[in-house]
């Protein structure tokens, strides 16, 4: 079973299995849309379609012809989610990302109990119609503490969208109207119909699964061994 992220027009599908851990499967939709230049352009295009296929598109990082793909289920509110991104995520992009190993995708599971986790997520969406997933994705886990307890964290993700230089008007009326929930939504009901119910979660190359806030020497050894099983050797 294979994820093909280099055609933009199918469904991504993780399926289960069971790998040292139990994996999941996760259902995602391409994006034919290039995020170029979409800065100055409107969250709120004439085509919501193509809004979704932006978003869609931009919480995915790393070469398309990355050998390992690392899919990341996780929630802005959750504490561990912080902890892994503070700690972990720049080690592994640094080390496997940026140097082609590893195609990395973030995928929401908004946790119930956490009241804010699915209106970051929408932000982190919205953001991410205009190229800019990462860099809100980066201050939401940052300042998570500041949103998470305020009374009003619509007005703190303008703030944090205007720091990015995203259009507030345009961004603003697709949190608050909703306008990418339908992504959130998928993604809960895919990852819950999975038998997922903790974050983080990490699938790595559809058939390892690491559980909470791993450390790096922990996803080191595991990217080591399946690039030593897919034949890949080190460049270095």
């Amino acid at each position: 079973m294979k994820i093909n992220m280099r055609n933009a027009s199918h469904y991504f599908t993780i399926k289960m299995s069971r790998v040292l851990a139990t994996v999941a499967t996760i259902t995602l939709l391409g994006c034919v849309v290039e995020a170029e230049s979409v800065q100055e352009r409107s969250i709120v295009p004439d085509d919501m379609r193509i809004a979704g296929e932006r978003a869609d598109k931009g919480r995915i990082k790393g070469s398309d012809d990355a050998p390992i793909r690392i899919v990341e289920i996780s929630d802005f509110q959750c504490p561990f989610c912080r902890q892994f991104y503070k700690e972990t995520l720049g080690k592994v992009d640094s080390a496997y990302i940026e140097t082609g190993k590893v195609n990395y995708l973030w995928v929401s599971y908004a946790n119930p109990g956490h009241g804010q986790a699915f209106s970051s997520a929408e932000a982190a969406f919205c953001a991410g119609a205009v190229g800019k997933f990462w860099p809100m994705h980066d201050i939401l886990f940052e300042r998570q503490d500041e949103w998470s307890g305020s009374s009003d964290p619509y007005s703190l993700f303008l703030k944090y969208a205007e720091e990015i230089n995203i259009d507030q008007e345009s961004f603003g009326a697709c949190v608050r109207n909703s306008l990418l929930a339908p992504l959130l939504i998928r993604d809960h009901m895919t990852v819950t119909r999975a038998g997922i119910s903790s974050t983080p979660y990490f699938i790595l190359a559809d058939s390892v699964a690491l559980r909470g806030a791993a450390d790096f020497s922990t996803f080191s050894d595991a990217i080591d061994t399946l690039l030593v099983i897919k034949g890949v050797r080190d460049q270095n």
